[in-house]
């Protein structure tokens, strides 16, 4: 059946990935269940369910005898067992890290909410479910607009008041911090110097610190505002502290990684650190760094080529980065692929070189996908001629698992140096996990 003509008409699609062999997908397979029907058959909701196989590093694949003994318990649709790579780009776009793992869209494909499997489970356990499933689509706070979450009124130090009218137009730092925690303290003296100086640059930058203070320079939230503090930790399913958010002018996040921004770019040079198709591996802005140890990456290296070498790979890795880019800020989700180029040399080049054992660099370009989530697997390119076409064949072979898996090779001695601007491969590599281990 076409996935267009099933779905059509439906309002919101969940995204079940799962697995066969896993116990805790199979405990969370009754509760959702019973949503479902409640949902459907109860209440009459245009909701529908697709199940997709995930693939774990370290486990075997589904069977055909085990997928049709679970596809039988479901009452919802599934991505068949022989289309592995519908199953891997569903899972690398959704960034899937654990499972069970329930994605919700709207009838337009936009992801409304990363993971719905805490809001399943609350609707069966809880003797109010009825009322909670009443909320459906439950809609992530995140994707609403950030600064209508902030309030309306801020505090400086001097104690004079500050309204979100006078923020217009900036970029906005939400910080999520403690006085008390010594970590909390370093990260602000790192934040206070970045401020201070785009401050001083007339860049339009604001901080808004949920835990007040009369000894910052920036502007804090009211003791008063609990409820929106409160919210806003929902929101950023903040476990640990500090954490920085970006949020742009209109409100929307612009990145979750603040702090590892300020620890890299001290000098704010890359303000305001918003999103793009294509990056440079060799100069590594710091807004991508907390990303690429959880996110596929495709890699052109061609620090060895002439000028108009260079020129055509980022010519050819253009459209498709950005076809990528698009398709993932329409969504509404992240980038389930990162794209670079690497023009230049720098320590962050080399150690990659020498991880996936590719040589020194040459007067010929070089191609690489690492899928480091994937305990370190990395795929060269396997041929003279890299251009557009290629780079297309090149991903489309990577999830059809049409290529050669290597896993990332680590040199003791060099991994220290390198691990300052390439924490992911001085890392042990994660991968995707079973939730309940």
């Amino acid at each position: 059946m076409g996935t267009k003509a099933v779905l059509k008409g439906k309002g919101h699609v969940g995204i079940f990935f799962g697995a066969a062999w896993s116990g805790s997908c199979k405990q969370f397979l009754d509760p959702l269940i019973k949503v479902y029907n409640k949902l459907v058959e109860e209440k009459g909701k245009s909701f529908e369910i697709v199940y997709v196989p995930a693939s774990v590093p370290g486990r075997p694949p589904e069977d055909e005898a085990t997928y049709k003994e679970l596809l039988a318990q479901m009452p919802w649709l599934a991505i068949p067992l022989h289309r592995k790579a519908t199953q891997k780009k569903l899972t690398r776009r959704f960034q899937v890290r654990q499972i069970p793992m329930l994605v919700l869209l709207d009838d337009k494909g936009k992801t409304i909410h990363r993971d719905i499997t805490p809001a399943v489970t609350h609707i069966v356990e809880d003797p109010e479910g009825d009322t909670f499933a009443d909320q459906f689509p439950w809609a992530e706070k995140r994707h609403t607009n950030i600064k209508e979450m902030l309030g309306e009124t801020f505090l400086a130090g001097d104690g004079t008041e500050k309204t979100m009218k006078d923020l217009d137009g900036k970029y906005i730092g939400v910080l999520l911090s403690a006085q008390w925690h010594w970590q909390c303290r370093r990260f602000q003296q790192m934040l206070e110097y970045m401020y201070e100086k785009l401050k001083s640059e007339g860049k339009e930058f604001e901080i808004i610190d949920m835990d007040f203070s009369k000894d910052v320079p920036w502007l804090c939230m009211p003791q008063k505002s609990f409820q929106a503090k409160q919210k806003l930790g929902e929101a950023f399913r903040v476990e640990q502290c500090p954490m920085l958010v970006i949020i742009d002018p209109e409100g929307n996040v612009v990145t979750t990684e603040g702090v590892e921004i300020v620890t890299k770019d001290t000098d704010g040079e890359c303000f305001p650190w918003t999103p793009k198709p294509l990056y440079d591996l060799s100069t590594l802005e710091p807004e991508i760094l907390g990303e690429m140890n959880d996110t596929v990456t495709c890699v052109v290296l061609c620090e060895g080529c002439d000028e108009e070498t260079k020129k055509a790979m980022t010519d050819a890795m253009m459209p498709i980065a950005d076809e990528a880019f698009q398709a993932a800020k329409l969504s509404g989700c992240e980038a389930g692929m990162l794209f670079f180029t690497a023009t230049e040399t720098s320590d962050v080049v080399y150690q990659l070189r020498m991880s996936c054992e590719i040589g020194e660099p040459t007067g010929s370009p070089q191609l690489v996908i690492l899928d480091i989530p994937d305990s370190g697997a990395y795929y060269v390119f396997d041929g003279d001629n890299i251009d557009a076409e290629n780079i297309r064949t090149f991903i489309e072979d990577y999830d059809e698992e049409r290529l050669e898996r290597k896993e990332l090779q680590e040199d003791e001695e060099e991994a220290d140096d390198a691990a300052r601007s390439y924490e992911e491969m001085a890392a042990r590599p994660l991968g995707l996990t079973d939730a309940n281990q």
